[in-house]
């Protein structure tokens, strides 16, 4: 395992936006569910950060929000832990073979793939909202979540996303009601976000930044438990999810643009 940890002046001279980016997108995303790597790698991307260094920076973040949100999910003993057992088991091979595939496909076509995946994304939480009716079997919920934590892991660490996008539908249609999928998808994310974290660490070659990851990581974990407590309040759901939606949709549409 070879890496390298540095204090850029580049990107201490941003820090204070870093910091202040990495608070409020922690605080929105712990409330779905998610931890921010949909929106750290382009911003990362868009710094100036060579992709291969942006995404497992993104991924750390990542962690470090759905880590500090499942605390309080599991203090508050709404987290389904027979459903995010599959998942964190089947997203450990899947992580590595993404990190692996991300050094195998050219650049443009990553930057396309994530651009792609941040649009589906968030046309998929403005258009469609699933609720937790599910029928399916305790054998077929197992086998539905251990296929879903292979495939969303090898996607995260491929192109940098946590994976919570695509979890939280998941677990609605697998029958948990909102709060539980949210607190679920936390969790399964947590180890989604380490497991993609460590595997591109193992490839070698990153140059990350020493201060971005430390204040910007304090910064997540202190936004993600201001946000895990406010989803116990009177927030409509459905007005969080829809603002969410329409950055992505600009995130993406911006990545995409920027191809041509």
């Amino acid at each position: 395992m070879v890496f390298i940890l540095t204090a850029n002046k580049r990107y201490t001279m941003q820090l204070p936006l870093i910091i202040l980016i990495a608070f409020f997108i922690s605080v929105l995303f712990s409330l779905l569910g998610l931890g921010g790597a949909i929106i750290y790698t382009p911003v990362f991307y868009w710094s100036g950060l060579p992709l291969l260094t942006a995404i497992p920076m993104a991924l750390f973040l990542n962690l470090v929000t759905t880590a500090s949100a499942s605390t309080t999910y599991l203090k508050q003993r709404i987290v389904d832990t027979g459903i995010a057992l599959p998942i964190i088991l089947a997203s450990l091979p899947g992580a590595y073979f993404g990190s692996i595939l991300a050094r195998m496909i050219d650049l443009k076509l990553l930057v396309l793939f994530l651009s792609i995946i941040i649009l589906f994304a968030g046309i998929r939480i403005l258009f469609f909202e699933i609720k937790g009716t599910s029928v399916i079997s305790a054998k077929n919920r197992v086998i539905a979540a251990a296929c879903a934590g292979f495939v969303v892991s090898t996607a995260s660490s491929l192109i940098g996303i946590g994976g919570g996008t695509f979890i939280v539908p998941l677990l609605l249609f697998l029958g948990l009601d909102t709060k539980k999928a949210v607190a679920t998808s936390s969790l399964a994310v947590t180890f989604i976000s380490l497991f993609g974290f460590l595997s591109h660490m193992s490839q070698g070659g990153q140059n990350l930044d020493l201060s971005v990851l430390v204040f910007a990581g304090i910064a997540a974990f202190t936004g993600a438990q201001a946000g895990s407590r406010l989803i116990f309040r009177r927030i409509p759901p459905r007005a969080i999810e829809r603002l969410f939606a329409l950055v992505l949709l600009l995130v993406g549409g911006n990545l995409l643009y920027g191809l041509f």
